[in-house]
């Protein structure tokens, strides 16, 4: 009986031991694997085909002791799940050298930092469950010069594994050295014999990659970002897109430039107001959330959360890297939002984007100042594709004529009645002095421009709107204002030596200088509209223009003022202040039979002054067309 119950004890023992031995080890990768990564899944060989994993990197290089943002992520659309996995740093020379530590994981709940040949040095997963893509924090050794890569196995199942998932090279440099900004290439594998990789102190021609967020817009997402065509060159300010599997609809929103929020919003026409809006919101602290609200077309509170339900999403991934705000959620597939429902199957809406660097209260956000864009028309959200903005016609229309009236038009009107009246004497057009004839020409031009495109912005805005701390919109309607009045009260000027005749000249002075300057200021508070996507260095094209015009007002008075020294007999109309003071009574006494001193010097100032604005104009005509004139060069360039 001894040998019979002995036999059986070894069989037991046996049996137990085989059962450790296929443990699925759900709660992390097994000590076995920490050199060679395998999983020791009773047997399982890893998968040949390319793995749908990748590993990317915040940098391609780092400073003795510093550390960098590690993701292991999807490199085709919608991410895969991942069920398990174990990441290392690997020397390049030395492939089975483990370097530096992990000082930082996304959650315990789904991944924990173990040590395998150092402190550490290795992060693996603590559930089967499926996984998000993951981000860690890694520390570079503070006594290693030279490159790393970043090795993972990752399990998607328990039978279905990749081996010799890598990241692009790593540097460790000294922590004298001029860290790159370019961000690396991610690869998905290679090959695990073959010469060791030489690292060169030259910097990388590889085109960094594009952010997660931007994989699968071509083929498997809906995306939707600020500034046109910003999508294809992956340099969004900011960027909605939407992924649908069955009836999950899984949202992901990005904003760069730092940005206090981003958010996205799901509405029946493109002009803000009555949407149901989703904010991605980043906290003093860091920290960043999820948030629903309800928006209101151009009255107080404009948005509010507690007019829309909090319940309807479920934030899955959040993340602030390099000045990039990052949100994952999934939405209900039908809500009820202030007594309107929101299928998202079975309807389409216009999606928004925008983003904004304030917080109107603890419970707000504040004004879009970043980015700000609707879909031109409806769209159903299962589709796929990069959707286009709206129509911004009317926008640059209303650009180009403010820019022909206050910069061309207005500015020529004002030098031919202040610094002409005395040139091209004895000749008329229409019955008047040629200087009159073109000032009430290129005047009227002025109104009727102003005038149409006030009317042209109402209409693509829907109304009045304000436009944040931008007076823009402020300064442009006290100018359409004194505009509008200014011919009215030409229309009913007193005659030449009339007791009223200086009060209407100083008035019509005055009203006519504050609008031109008005609308040459509101001119370069436009350029600092996001709506207007215009380049910062426009500014220094309009001040190029103010530099011009006020050095040839300057240069213009002074021959007036040598003019008026040589005037004798009675010739006082010349310079123009004069008739400010009522002097023009003396107007019958002056020979009209030549031009005052110097103005054929004049004439010739005036054409060099005429084309040159000109010139001014057209530049700036083409900047609002071709705007966002940054993202059109990148594209051309292929960048």
């Amino acid at each position: 009986m001894l040998p019979r119950k002995r036999n059986m004890r070894l069989m037991l023992v046996a049996l137990l031991s085989l059962v450790k031995y296929t443990h699925q080890y759900g709660s992390g990768a097994p000590p076995l694997a920490c050199l060679d990564q395998i999983p020791r899944h009773n047997g399982i060989q890893a998968q040949t085909s390319v793995p749908p994993y990748a590993i990317y990197t915040s940098t391609a290089q780092v400073r003795q002791g510093d550390t960098l943002n590690v993701t292991i992520g999807s490199p085709f659309g919608a991410p895969t799940p991942i069920g398990g996995f174990i990441l290392q740093a690997r020397e390049i020379q030395d492939t089975n050298k483990i370097v530096g530590r992990f000082t930082k994981i996304p959650d315990p709940g789904v991944a924990q930092i173990t040590s395998c040949r150092g402190q550490n040095d290795t992060v693996t997963h603590t559930s089967p469950d499926e996984k998000p893509p993951l981000n860690f924090m890694w520390q570079a050794p503070k006594d290693f010069l030279g490159g790393v890569e970043f090795r993972a196995t990752v399990a998607q199942g328990y039978a279905t594994f990749w081996k010799n998932v890598e990241s692009p090279l790593v540097e460790v440099v000294t922590p004298e050295t001029e860290i790159m900004t370019t961000e690396p290439s991610y690869t998905t594998r290679r090959p695990l014999h073959g010469p060791p990789v030489i690292m060169e102190n030259k910097p990388t021609t590889t085109p960094a990659p594009f952010d997660l967020i931007y994989q699968g817009c071509a083929d498997t997402k809906l995306c939707f970002g600020v500034p046109q065509n910003c999508i294809q060159s992956g340099n969004c300010k900011a960027i909605v897109a939407i992924f649908v599997a069955g009836d999950t609809y899984t949202f992901e929103i990005q904003g760069s430039d730092n940005p206090k929020y981003v958010a996205a919003a799901l509405s029946m026409d493109n002009k803000m107001g009555d949407d149901s809006a989703m904010e991605c919101v980043r906290n003093d602290n860091g920290r960043v959330n999820l948030f629903t609200s309800w928006t209101y077309p151009k009255v107080e509170p404009y948005v509010r959360r507690s007019d829309s339900p909090q319940n309807i999403v479920q934030l899955l991934e959040s993340s602030t890297i390099d000045g990039k705000l990052y949100c994952k959620f999934k939405r209900d597939t039908v809500s009820t939002v202030m007594g309107q429902t929101f299928d998202l199957a079975n309807n389409r809406y216009n999606l928004m984007v925008v983003s904004g660097n304030s917080m109107k209260e603890a419970d707000r956000v504040g004004f879009h100042g970043l980015a700000y864009e609707a879909t031109g028309q409806p769209l159903s959200l299962a589709s796929v594709g990069t959707a286009a903005g709206g129509s911004k016609l009317l926008l640059k229309l209303h650009g180009s004529f403010m820019i022909i009236a206050w910069l061309g038009a207005a500015s020529l009107g004002i030098v031919l009645a202040r610094y002409f009246k005395k040139t091209w004497d004895g000749k008329t057009l229409g019955g008047v002095d040629i200087w009159f004839a073109y000032h009430r020409i290129l005047m009227v031009l002025t109104w009727v421009l102003t005038v149409g495109g006030f009317i042209l912005i109402l209409v693509e805005v829907g109304g009045w709107q304000t436009t944040g701390d931008n007076p823009h919109a402020i300064t442009g309607i006290v100018t359409v204002l004194l505009c509008f009045i200014q011919p009215i009260g030409a229309f009913f000027r007193p005659h030449p030596g009339t007791k009223n005749r200086p009060i209407f000249n100083w008035l019509h002075w005055f009203v006519g200088n504050s609008a031109h300057i008005l609308g040459i200021a509101t001119i370069f508070l436009a350029v600092y509209l996001q709506k207007a996507e215009l380049p910062p260095w426009t500014v220094f094209v309009l001040t190029a223009y103010v530099v011009f015009h006020v050095l040839t007002h300057v240069v213009l008075s002074l021959t007036v003022c040598v003019s008026e020294g040589r005037i004798s007999n009675g010739r006082v109309n010349s310079f123009p202040m004069k008739d400010m003071l009522g002097q023009s009574r003396q107007i019958t006494a002056v020979d009209r039979s030549t031009d005052a001193p110097f103005s054929g010097f004049r004439k010739h100032l005036l054409g060099v002054y005429a084309p040159i604005i000109l010139l001014f104009v057209i530049a700036m005509i083409c900047l609002v067309a071709l705007a966002p004139i940054g993202s059109t060069y990148n594209n051309l360039m292929g960048a």
